[in-house]
């Protein structure tokens, strides 16, 4: 009876419903005087009885004795290391996301999990589960075998003002290696189109079969009523080097979609740290962005490889693929252009650099 009396004020000055709980139970049994009977009543099994009542009765009848204990591990022997966390958030800073982060482990011969590195980039808190959005239908993902096959050529505005002026870059993306140029201008009309193609197939590594635009008047004058009947300077251009000019139908900006995925990378991790106040330092720097671009970010869309060595390994495997009838002679061109310029190391390119600022020294001198 003393037991019950003590058990029955320990109940009152508890508000933890866990233990109350617990407690009720307990007296039931006293009161009654069988477990069976007790445990039945309130839904619990016997085994649950006997261990919180051991339990409380071994620590003297203490209340703290029935709350629930962790079941964490003491020790996680396959838990990250202090070294790749470092490393994992240094790379968060950087702006990478989960899937690039993981690429980099991965090459470093540190492979985790994407759920790992997200754990880690979001502090090791637990994930709350909302809906996720659902993304809008469009045309399935795809490849062209052969550099150079097609090309896609969009403007993007630059978002913010250079030199105190509006500016806009020019973008071209090849959609089989990802390989890219860009430069960015104060004006935006068909003559800065051409004479932004003339500097793109200086640099371009690789023959020239189609570029691919929009229907903007920097482009094409085809939406253009007054102007239908005149002949566009891209395609005087083109004609003259003989590449084809491919538009796409207007609105269908995915069709563009390679283009238009890396506006949204320059978006991500150059624009807001680019020098604004002269449009040749920007212009520098961009094309330092183009040249770690092109030979050192891993890309996602080429399964975490640089576009240079998508450029190697396409070099490789076209020399035995069979393509059809009417590729069969572009490939070939292709193939020749890489025999006698051969895809160039980070090194060898600024030797190159370093020799052509040099003649051009030299030039000015004599």
């Amino acid at each position: 009876m003393d037991l019950y009396k003590k058990l029955k004020k320990k109940a009152r000055s508890t508000r933890d419903r866990d233990v109350r709980q617990k407690i009720e139970l307990f007296l039931l049994a006293l009161k009654l005087g069988d477990v069976s009977e007790a445990c039945a009543r309130r839904g619990f099994s016997r085994k649950f009885y006997y261990k919180w009542w051991n339990r409380f009765e071994g620590s003297g009848f203490k209340l703290t004795a029935l709350d629930e204990e962790s079941r964490r591990p003491k020790r996680s022997p396959n838990q990250t290391s202090d070294e790749i966390e470092v490393k994992i958030r240094w790379l968060q800073k950087k702006h990478y996301g989960s899937r690039q982060i993981e690429a980099h482990l991965k090459r470093a011969g540190n492979k985790r999990s994407r759920k790992t590195v997200c754990h880690i980039m979001n502090g090791r808190k637990k994930v709350k589960r909302g809906s996720r959005a659902r993304l809008k239908t469009h045309q399935k993902r795809y490849e062209l075998p052969i550099p150079g096959q097609r090309f896609q050529m969009d403007v993007k505005y630059v978002p913010c003002l250079i030199d105190s002026k509006k500016a806009y870059a020019y973008v071209i993306v090849d959609e089989c290696t990802r390989w890219r140029f860009a430069k960015t201008y104060h004006s935006l009309d068909a003559g800065t189109t051409v004479q932004f193609l003339m500097e793109f197939r200086l640099i371009c590594p690789f023959p020239i079969h189609t570029i691919q635009t929009d229907n903007g008047q920097e482009f094409t004058y085809k939406l253009n009523p007054v102007a239908q009947h005149i002949e566009h300077p891209v395609d005087i251009w083109c004609e003259k080097e003989g590449i084809r000019h491919r538009l796409i139908p207007p609105g269908v900006k995915e069709l563009n979609g390679k283009v238009e995925r890396s506006h949204r990378i320059d978006m991500q991790y150059f624009y807001w740290k680019a020098s604004s106040h002269c449009l040749e330092t920007f212009n520098r720097e961009q094309r330092r962005w183009m040249a770690y671009y092109n030979a050192e970010r891993l890309h996602g869309g080429l399964d975490f490889i640089t576009p240079l060595e998508k450029l190697e390994e396409r070099t490789r495997t076209l020399k035995t693929q069979a393509l059809g009838p009417e590729w069969e002679s572009f490939k070939l061109k292709f193939l020749a252009s890489q025999t006698i310029r051969p895809v160039q190391s980070k090194q060898d390119r600024q030797i190159e650099t370093l020799e052509r600022k040099l003649s051009q020294l030299l030039k000015k001198i004599a």
